[in-house]
């Protein structure tokens, strides 16, 4: 299927994000200027499956976290966008690892969440899937693309 390289990049990032468990680093996630939270709709013939439902469900949580997550850090850090890695000075190199550990512990509260997602993609990229469970997780990569498209469209002037 053609969503395996966005379910592979959701998962590998949203798996890597909740494995280190820094110290809490509060967000800004309740600016106003944030992208209006995602909403994937639950499609009528997956209503009845509790997994479906699930997978959607916790998708759906894990994008709303991530671009609030990756907005505040965009919008904390806008002197940084766009500067190539050897041009950064060693305080801006520190800044760099504090926006790692920023996303690391705002996506840490879902670990258990998202180990569970991480099984389930897994489970998919090898066939031991249902149906109804590979759609749901093809609307949650199609949701993590829009998502994605709408942020850099935002942002897409930012360090030019």
């Amino acid at each position: 299927m053609k969503k395996i390289l966005f379910i592979s990049i959701l998962s590998a990032f949203l798996f890597s994000c909740s494995s280190n468990n820094e110290e809490e680093v509060s967000s800004n996630s309740s600016d106003s200027d944030n992208l209006p939270p995602l909403k994937i709709e639950v499609p009528a013939e997956l209503q009845n499956n509790e997994k479906a439902k699930e997978i959607i469900t916790t998708g759906e949580e894990m994008i709303n976290k991530f671009s609030n997550t990756l907005e505040d850090v965009i919008k904390d850090n806008k002197n940084l966008i766009g500067k190539k890695n050897d041009d950064l000075s060693f305080t801006e190199q520190i800044q760099v690892g504090k926006m790692a550990i920023q996303i690391t512990a705002n996506m840490a509260e879902f670990a258990s969440k998202l180990v569970s997602l991480q099984s389930k993609i897994e489970e998919f990229k090898k066939g031991d899937i249902s149906e109804e469970e590979a759609k749901a997780i093809d609307k949650v990569a199609d949701a993590f693309e829009k998502r994605m498209d709408e942020i850099n469209k935002k942002y897409e002037n930012l360090g030019k």
